[in-house]
């Protein structure tokens, strides 16, 4: 056996070190580079709350983001998704906490700020929730969502005259909010500037119809000038929206309890309709399309809901199924006949209606909207002919009277 020489010997020790060198540098590399098994989990607990959030789970998403705050409670995000969810389901002092933290980390995070103002204001701590605010407004004027909860919690705090100021600015920002109209009006109100005050109730109920607080402020604003009429007729339309979101409300909890129950997401979708909330209607009329994809009475009610958002493709499209399920019903035949003459085609509806009056000669409306029809093609005689069999078909209901 040859053995190696000396300076062999010293090559050989050179090249191991040289190669334990490299060795230990690739693997603090290679440790470098590789995230941390904590961190990766956090960032996935991150995600998966992020993507609950924005699919409407919130519950599972604080739970996600809660599971990522243990692993690392100094990431930005985490603590704001956190601060979201957390006002979402109405938890303000956990909203405190977070948006605390978030903007422990940092300290410029105006999001955060308003939500831990907005906590504050829900937990009828006025005087903090307006410090608040007005650091949010400081740093951005035009937040309106921040001069819009200002201009509340100054109603509040019976500053009146800032409340009709920090208002106006949010509705210069935000014309269409009818919730801003709402606020503005009640300023308006509390400084018994009645006609101010009426004129900001009505572009609220221009708004949103349906929504029931405008209407009390309407009242009081006319019953304070003496209109006792208008005074009593909002006031009456007050109670009756009341009525209806109540009944809201029980329809609601009672789907969240048992959603598969079709009865009650029918009533809340009907309910939806007289509230004109007819956005949310097409939903729930969808909803129930889901369980019964042949009843006639949803694709009607879905088709009414884009009508009256004046839609009437969409319309068209549930009544066609309807009639595919229900050839014979003739109230599918009157309302395709609304959403032709919604677009001006004359013909078209005109033989919608009469295919409705077909199918039921006894109903006079039918043969009133083909009346208004011929009288706009300029059609004499039969716009007469039409009118009397309504009038003719309508004295014989009101003689028969309710059965």
């Amino acid at each position: 056996m040859i053995l190696p020489t000396y300076h062999f010997q010293i090559r050989l020790q050179v090249v191991c070190l040289l190669l334990s060198i490299f060795c230990s540098r690739q693997i603090i590399a290679e440790e470098m580079s590789s995230p941390d098994a904590n961190d990766t989990a956090c960032i996935a607990h991150l995600d998966r709350g992020v993507m609950l959030m924005f699919q409407g789970e919130t519950e599972a998403a604080i739970n996600q983001l809660e599971r990522a705050a243990e692993l690392d409670p100094n990431r930005h995000e985490i603590q704001y998704y956190l601060a979201m969810g957390y006002t979402e389901t109405e938890l303000w002092n956990s909203t405190i906490d977070a948006t605390t933290k978030s903007l422990s980390i940092a300290t410029d995070d105006i999001e955060s700020l308003y939500l831990q103002a907005k906590s504050y204001f829900n937990l009828g701590e006025w005087e903090m929730a307006e410090s608040k605010l007005k650091r949010v407004i400081e740093q951005d004027p035009f937040h309106a969502r921040a001069l819009k909860t200002s201009g509340q919690t100054q109603l509040k705090l019976r500053q009146f005259a800032q409340a009709t100021q920090s208002l106006i600015k949010a509705s210069e920002l935000n014309p269409f909010s009818t919730v801003i109209q709402y606020y503005l009006g009640m300023s308006y109100l509390n400084r018994k500037m009645y006609q101010q005050a009426i004129t900001q109730f009505e572009e609220s109920i221009r708004l949103a119809p349906g929504y029931a607080q405008p209407y009390h402020g309407l009242g009081t604003a006319y019953l304070r000038l003496g209109q006792r009429e208008k005074g009593q007729s909002a006031m009456a339309e007050f109670q009756r929206l009341q009525k209806s979101s109540a009944e809201y409300e029980r329809l609601s909890r009672l789907t969240q309890v048992d959603p598969d129950n079709v009865e009650a997401w029918t009533d809340l979708a009907h309910v939806s309709m007289e509230s004109f909330n007819y956005q949310l209607a097409i939903k729930i009329f969808r909803r129930c399309l889901q369980y019964e994809p042949q009843n006639v009475s949803h694709h009607l009610g879905l088709s009414r809901a884009f009508i009256s958002l004046d839609q009437p493709v969409p319309a068209r499209r549930a009544l066609f199924r309807a009639i595919e399920i229900s050839p014979n019903e003739p109230i599918l035949y009157n309302t395709l006949g609304s959403t032709y003459a919604m677009q001006g085609d004359v013909a078209k509806a005109i033989g919608s209606f009469q295919r409705a009056a077909e199918l039921d000669p006894t109903q006079p409306y039918y043969h009133l909207n083909l009346a208004r029809l011929y009288q706009q093609i300029g059609e004499q005689s039969l716009m007469q002919q039409h009118y009397r069999t309504y009038e003719k078909l309508l004295a014989e209901q009101m003689e028969e009277g309710p059965e």
